[in-house]
């Protein structure tokens, strides 16, 4: 088995681009009913995952829930730095697997750092128990 055949293509998710503010991001979080996506710049490389509770922390951090507030600061700002790091579309699967223990998907990306896509937990637990249902 090997990370591509696992792959839920870039145009099949959901993601967020860096040019959006707190506020934006937060919307479409609320709107969308988000717990965690992908942070892409506009060219299309993974800055990182951006989480629900990065945006509970601005907001603690800020002093108060006033979305006002929130309009000019860039989304960027509530990135925490080397949170679930992307793999390359080549790696290891025993990589992915670490990963995926500790997420509920893992970013990947090509040899350039362009995002094309996301590992799930459940597309692999799904391949894992296909397999085991073949070898029955």
């Amino acid at each position: 088995m090997n990370p591509a055949m696992l792959l839920i293509h870039k145009s099949e998710v959901d993601y967020l681009c860096s040019d959006l503010t707190v506020r934006q991001g937060l919307e479409k979080f609320r709107h969308h009913g988000f717990t965690a996506v992908p942070l892409l710049s506009r060219e299309g490389t993974y800055l990182g995952t951006i989480r629900d509770k990065d945006f509970l922390m601005y907001i603690l951090e800020k002093g108060n829930g006033d979305l006002k507030d929130m309009e000019d600061a860039p989304i960027t700002d509530i990135l925490i730095p080397d949170f679930n790091p992307a793999v390359q579309i080549d790696t290891e699967m025993e990589q992915v697997f670490l990963q995926v223990m500790e997420q509920n998907f893992v970013p990947v990306v090509d040899s350039r750092g362009l995002f094309v896509g996301i590992i799930t937990r459940k597309a692999l637990l799904s391949r894992i128990y296909k397999n085991y249902k073949n070898d029955i």
